[in-house]
């Protein structure tokens, strides 16, 4: 048996959308839904589902901010299920989460093979009774609700009055999230959610764990990945390896010229005045904002 260690990726891009994306991995997808949100769903469909090739094409566009949809799955009466692994903080976290879910939610708008017409020949709402419950699930590698110390926060549409949920027809919830903030102590925590907590933190679980969540732990093996896999991951580490490198040159140049110059307050530079400085080394908005880790947005608004 080989003594060299093994390599586990649970939080990799690509690893991840393989777990949880790939249609032989349903299963996996199925038990992660249904141990978060307490569901019962027996079947799943992944929008876009996982696929090597499209996935590093993917990975080569613009994203569309911090926060994007990592997963987003159709159950089997037309809900949608929303999964985000956030593994730095950001600003506006909270509302960007919103903003994708309520995205998603949106687009069952005027699907013909959802909509529900109560009377025949009926067009009035009939887009609209095509909307189904959209649930949202955010893994955090970062605390995000520093006011506690609970590692899971579960939100719903409520009348605080009169105690009710904001319902369809049918009696379903419209919406709903889920926070799962990977940092914080999941020793009180049920079972089911608890295994996940290991799998994300140490890509292993108890073997007591179900089937679902023992496959997900091998899948994230890097000694199971294919060939053309492991080489896009290698290439992306030397990529983040070089361009960290790169960010550590800038900010001590930037550094050493503020000082040059006496860009002290309180013995810390002030940043608004040091990315004017990288700016005038044509440094772009985009290298600033991952210098300081901030939205990329905010750096050309106070830079224009």
């Amino acid at each position: 048996m080989s003594n060299k260690r093994k390599r586990v990726l649970t939080t990799e891009d690509l690893v991840f959308h393989k777990v949880f994306a790939s249609p032989e991995n349903s299963h996996i997808l199925i038990g992660f839904i249904n141990d978060v949100l307490e569901l019962d769903v027996t079947e799943v469909h992944v929008e876009d589902s996982y696929n090597i090739r499209t996935f590093y094409e993917e990975s080569k566009k613009p994203k569309r901010g911090y926060t994007q949809v990592d997963v987003l799955a159709r159950l089997d009466n037309g809900s949608l299920v929303t999964i985000e692994m956030q593994v730095r903080k950001k600003a506006w976290f909270r509302e960007r989460a919103l903003y994708y879910l309520n995205e998603s939610y949106n687009s069952n708008y005027g699907n013909h093979e959802l909509e529900i017409s109560k009377k025949e020949n009926s067009e009035s709402g009939r887009k609209y009774s095509a909307l189904r419950p959209t649930y949202g699930i955010c893994i955090m590698m970062s605390n995000e609700f520093e006011e506690d110390n609970n590692p899971v926060h579960r939100f719903r549409m409520y009348d605080i009055e009169n105690k009710l949920f904001y319902q369809n027809a049918d009696g379903q919830e419209l919406i709903n999230m889920v926070f799962l903030e990977l940092k914080k102590s999941s020793a009180e925590m049920r079972a089911g959610l608890k295994d996940w907590f290991d799998y994300f933190l140490k890509g292993k679980v108890v073997a007591e764990a179900p089937e679902y969540l023992q496959k997900a732990c091998q899948v994230a093996e890097y000694q199971n990945l294919e060939k053309e896999e492991k080489k896009m991951i290698s290439a992306k580490e030397k990529a983040e390896q070089d361009a960290g490198a790169e960010r550590e040159y800038i900010w001590q140049e930037g550094r050493a010229e503020g000082k040059a110059e006496g860009l002290t307050e309180g013995g810390a530079l002030r940043e608004a005045k040091l990315i004017s400085i990288m700016v005038s080394k044509g440094k772009s908005a985009k290298e600033i904002a991952e210098l300081f880790d901030m939205d990329e947005d905010n750096i050309k608004k106070m830079i224009k």
